[in-house]
């Protein structure tokens, strides 16, 4: 597939900016699932006060960071597929 052909330069300008992005979205989502287990751990051990409305936000948390381990996928898969990056590894094989 010749991605330089296929990609209107928008769609390139998209491609590079999501796959700089990706330590961004790496370090978003450890650090909401450290939210979500501190939470946990606060209010399910230490204060047990654990309730219907913390659960839910602590789900909220773990599905925010599952969000955001599915855009760092995205954006390394996207660092491959960089125009330009794919004429060098093609040209290199």
């Amino acid at each position: 597939m010749d991605i330089d052909r296929e990609l209107t330069e928008t769609d390139k300008k998209f491609l590079t900016r999501a796959a700089k992005r990706k330590g961004l979205f790496l370090m978003s989502s450890i650090a909401t699932v450290v939210v979500a287990v501190s939470f946990l751990v606060y209010h399910g051990l230490f204060a047990k006060d654990m309730n219907g409305l913390r659960f839910v936000i602590i789900l909220l948390l773990l599905l925010s960071g599952r969000s955001y381990l599915r855009l760092y996928k995205s954006a390394v898969i996207f660092n491959k597929l960089q125009p330009g990056l794919a004429m060098k590894q093609s040209q290199q094989d």
